[in-house]
């Protein structure tokens, strides 16, 4: 929890990418884009959930291996490159709060292509988020 509020971070990496082929198993240093998103997403302390949003099958096991969840599969109509990140978010929210019977009150989204981000940058911005009353933020 972040004062008081239920945090779901969401890690959305769908295999289909046509430019690069399978960009968030693409390793940085010798890691994977998404095993850094869920580095990142495992330092959140105040994270009540946090989980990957993927259609592929090795994305979902090297998330897991870093620490996320992989509760559901993304469905096919939700993987292809005109949708967009809400359609991603609200189906994520909707089936964690299925799943965990509880209320998120803030949905935070780690992409795997930000490899530079850091646990700080994302505590800061949620920090504005809840502190300030913003509704939606941006590290």
């Amino acid at each position: 929890m972040f004062e008081g509020k239920r945090v779901l971070v969401v890690v959305p990496a769908r295999g289909g990418s046509q430019g690069v082929k399978l960009k968030n198993l693409r390793e940085i240093g010798g890691v994977p884009l998404v095993a850094q998103a869920g580095r990142i997403a495992a330092a959140l302390d105040f994270a009540d959930r946090r989980i990957v949003s993927t259609d592929h099958a090795e994305i979902a096991r090297i998330a897991t291996e870093a620490g996320l969840a992989a509760p559901f599969m993304r469905p096919e109509a939700l993987s292809g490159p005109v949708i967009s990140d809400l359609q991603v978010l609200t189906h994520a929210l909707e089936e964690m709060e299925r799943i965990d019977s509880v209320r998120y009150d803030i949905v935070v989204m780690l992409q795997p292509t930000s490899p530079s981000r850091t646990a700080q940058h994302v505590r800061d911005t949620v920090a504005l988020l809840a502190r300030d009353g913003f509704d939606a933020v941006w590290s």
